[in-house]
């Protein structure tokens, strides 16, 4: 109740959902949580792992190289697939494209 009332009031950014869904929050806010959440639940974020920014950039390399010499998308995405699982900590099955 305090994110929906005081807390929201003051200016503060509620965490709660029944905040982001509460008439008064809305109001006061023009509907931006109601308007954003949507948005935030569909939201994807990626992924942490300490080898990933290093999966990004050969992925990135990959995917230019496949596109520029036309290599089959099979392949392309099987080689993503072996550079995401080769750039985590712990084994992940099931990549982009429904695994290698």
């Amino acid at each position: 109740d305090v994110q929906r009332g005081a807390y929201a009031a003051a200016g503060g950014q509620p965490g709660h959902a029944a905040a982001w869904e509460d008439q008064a929050v809305n109001e006061a806010t023009g509907d931006f949580y109601r308007d954003t959440r949507a948005t935030l639940e569909g939201a994807w974020v990626r992924p942490r792992h300490d080898g990933y920014m290093t999966f990004q950039q050969a992925a990135s390399e990959r995917i230019l190289s496949g596109m520029t010499s036309r290599h089959q998308a099979r392949q392309v995405v099987a080689d993503l697939n072996r550079l995401f699982r080769e750039s985590s900590p712990v084994q992940v099955s099931g990549a982009a494209g429904g695994g290698a």
